[in-house]
């Protein structure tokens, strides 16, 4: 199937509004997908009831908002915001931050906020980390690519997914110490390959690389390997453990939501002018 595109994703919108029309016996006249004044009337009466919606769960509707004006921009390609799965790098003052801590300065664009009064915000994960920070797009730029390392897993060509396999492989090896088994050959290779991309990609000796991953190896030493074969995308590994899962049509097609229930009586009339 190809990857959805902008008409496609209108089209989810055109059949949600359908869908929303159809509860109310006075919209019914109203012809949204031929009429522009229709469409700004039915939009407006279903952002204000989604609006109490986020407000009877206690949620920010502001704040997805924001998010949801990130990955908009995103969806049509803006050269102005960082896809998700983006590698990109501190600069000026944050980097110089960064590097006086023995940090990285490198990293994965796992999330991203437009709000509607300030500056763009990016969800950012660095190596050894399992949560995100979160910085301002004037401290970030565009980070080389990240040297692509030939495994046995096949070319891996992105930071995170190299730092999943690194941590199996680092993890796998000391399993096998503890047991007094020697590790594979193929398994000792891909340890090394991956170490070696990405102490080149973040600019750090083998030491610190090693050191920011133990905090991840650790758990797994006395846990199976993951059964897990799949390799993920970039975009799926740069939204793992982000709060909300908005990576949904970025690098593959969003599946069209499903219709409501049907409502149990009817829906109350619309008191908003028209």
């Amino acid at each position: 199937m190809a990857e959805a595109g902008a008409a496609e994703f209108a089209e989810f919108g055109a059949a949600a509004l359908d869908a929303f029309q159809a509860l109310f016996e006075e919209t019914q006249h109203l012809d949204h997908r031929g009429n522009n004044t229709h469409a700004s009337e039915l939009l407006g009466d279903l952002l204000i009831d989604l609006m109490h919606y986020a407000d009877h769960r206690g949620l920010e509707f502001n704040d997805i908002l924001a998010q949801a004006n990130g990955y908009y921009l995103i969806e049509h390609n803006s050269p102005d915001v960082f896809a998700i799965g983006t590698t990109v790098q501190l600069n000026g003052p944050a980097a110089d931050e960064a590097i006086l801590l023995g940090a990285p300065t490198r990293g994965t664009v796992t999330g991203v906020l437009v709000p509607h009064d300030g500056p763009i915000e990016y969800d950012i994960r660095f190596l050894g980390e399992t949560s995100n920070h979160t910085i301002i797009a004037a401290d970030l730029e565009p980070a080389p690519p990240f040297p692509a390392a030939s495994t046995s897993q096949g070319i891996i060509g992105n930071p995170l997914r190299a730092e999943e396999l690194l941590v199996e492989s680092m993890a796998r090896i000391g399993r096998a110490d503890l047991s007094g088994v020697q590790p594979t050959q193929e398994e000792l290779s891909d340890h090394h390959v991956l170490l070696d991309a990405l102490v080149a990609w973040n600019g750090m000796d083998k030491r610190e690389v090693t050191d920011l991953l133990l905090a991840k190896v650790e758990p797994r030493l006395t846990t199976p390997p993951s059964s897990t074969g799949t390799a993920l995308s970039p975009a799926q590994l740069a939204a793992r453990d982000f709060p909300l899962p908005l990576t949904e049509g970025l690098s593959e097609p969003r599946p069209a939501a499903q219709p409501p229930p049907p409502p149990t009586g009817p829906a109350p009339a619309r008191a908003r002018p028209r």
